[in-house]
């Protein structure tokens, strides 16, 4: 029970599409791991500069929040 080629759909167009969405995908996806490594580095930096302030005591120990 095929339908007539009238309305089925281009399969290598189908295809070629999904490819390329594909691809695009992957590219988004490295961009935002990228992205997140940026992050990272960055609250490693203020983790680090903030560690420093508290051992010269320019910070307390603690924050007032924690408990």
């Amino acid at each position: 029970m095929t339908g007539s080629p009238d309305h089925r759909p281009d399969v290598s167009a189908t295809a070629l599409t999904l490819s390329a969405q594909a691809v695009a995908l992957e590219l988004r996806v490295i961009e935002l791991r990228r992205e997140l490594a940026d992050v990272a580095d960055r609250m490693t930096a203020v983790a680090e500069a903030l560690s420093g302030l508290r051992a010269s005591g320019l910070l307390p120990e603690q924050d007032p929040g924690d408990h």
